[in-house]
């Protein structure tokens, strides 16, 4: 419990605005994010209530403000639940608390009131402090626990390279037969001096952006079915990891997060043999972003139903496997088969 000397003396004494500090943060999941948001739509409706603002304005802000705030608990709710936190009951008593209140103050708003003015003010400043400094403080230390203790229910892997292999030689050189041009130049043009790639990967251009953009860096208009041929057959299955999501299959939830293309996607990992076993598959050009990006690991614990700290992560690049770590999934860095085994025994996996 936060020391309520030092969040009364924090209440104490006229207050405009509210400026984030350090020790507001949570330091879990995206609340921190959250609340921050929370005190800008807070701080426009006090400012705009210190200009004596029109009604209708005030009153949107007030919408919006009661719309993220309902949007806001529902998710922190969430995973205290799922985290069997005790005094959620307390929780969601405060927020529905806060919410009334707000319906409460649009609906008796009058910017000639000094008195209901203050009051508004007051309530939304001191709730908002309160409830971070002492009820949402109160949880973080059974969260951490739970980090250790929640039951591993999900295992999500990468796809290049700790489900199939990549070769990008292969398509260098397929590109070089069409083109004459040498390998190697294509191999700078294409990932030094390019963002075509990660372009594409990102959702930034479609498939024929792409191919127009390779295209001009060969120096010629490459026909698309010889250019998906040569661009989407560098892969070779790890047989190793498919025979593990077999076995992991019937007592886990199975999900992909993979930095991809559309060609790649369709041609590669959609045809692979184990792909009818995934339950959830989290595209980076669907998300419109990369890994390390947290976007993807939200995108797939949304998909799977379940709470970051009851999934694996499996990546063979040791700093995306850090990034889900620090978002709350036990990250697991691909190296070989059998370090793999040994890694999700450590992690309490059972196959």
């Amino acid at each position: 419990m936060a020391d309520r000397w030092f969040v009364s003396r924090l209440l104490k004494g006229p207050m405009a605005h509210l400026e984030w500090k350090e020790h507001y943060r949570i330091g879990y999941k995206d609340i921190d994010a959250q609340h921050r948001a929370l005190l800008d739509l807070l701080n426009q409706l006090i400012d705009l209530m210190d200009q004596g603002g029109p009604q209708a304005g005030i009153s949107r802000i007030f919408q919006r403000l009661c719309h993220y705030a309902t949007t806001h608990f529902a998710n922190e709710e969430a995973y205290l639940r799922a985290a069997g936190y005790p005094e959620l009951p307390h929780q969601q008593a405060e927020h529905a608390v806060f919410i009334q209140q707000l319906l409460t103050f649009d609906q008796t708003y009058n910017p000639t009131d000094p008195t209901l003015l203050e009051e508004t003010r007051r309530f939304l400043q001191d709730w908002f402090l309160r409830h971070i400094l002492e009820s949402d403080l109160d949880y973080v230390p059974h969260m951490k626990r739970f980090y250790n203790q929640a039951p591993i229910r999900g295992i999500l892997f990468d796809f290049g390279q700790v489900l199939c292999r990549f070769d990008n030689a292969r398509f260098l050189e397929g590109l070089s037969s069409f083109c004459e041009k040498p390998a190697a130049t294509l191999k700078e043009a294409l990932y030094r001096d390019s963002t075509l790639t990660q372009d594409y990967e990102a959702g930034r251009i479609d498939s024929k952006a792409f191919l127009g953009g390779v295209s001009d860096l060969c120096g010629m208009q490459l026909p698309e079915a010889d250019f998906i041929r040569i661009y989407t057959d560098i892969f070779t299955p790890i047989q190793a990891s498919f025979d593990l999501i077999r076995k992991l299959k019937p007592a886990y939830r199975i999900g992909l997060i993979s930095n991809t293309s559309p060609w790649h996607f369709e041609h590669a990992i959609r045809t692979s043999e184990v792909f009818p076993l995934l339950d959830a598959v989290t595209l980076s050009f669907e998300v419109g972003a990369c890994k390390p990006d947290p976007r993807l690991f939200e995108d797939a614990l949304q998909k799977l139903g379940l709470l970051a700290e009851e999934c694996v992560f499996i990546d063979d690049q040791a700093a995306f496997a850090q990034a889900a770590t620090d978002h709350l999934l036990h990250g697991i860095t691909y190296t070989t088969p059998v370090a793999l085994m040994a890694q999700l025994r450590q992690a309490k996996v059972e196959f």
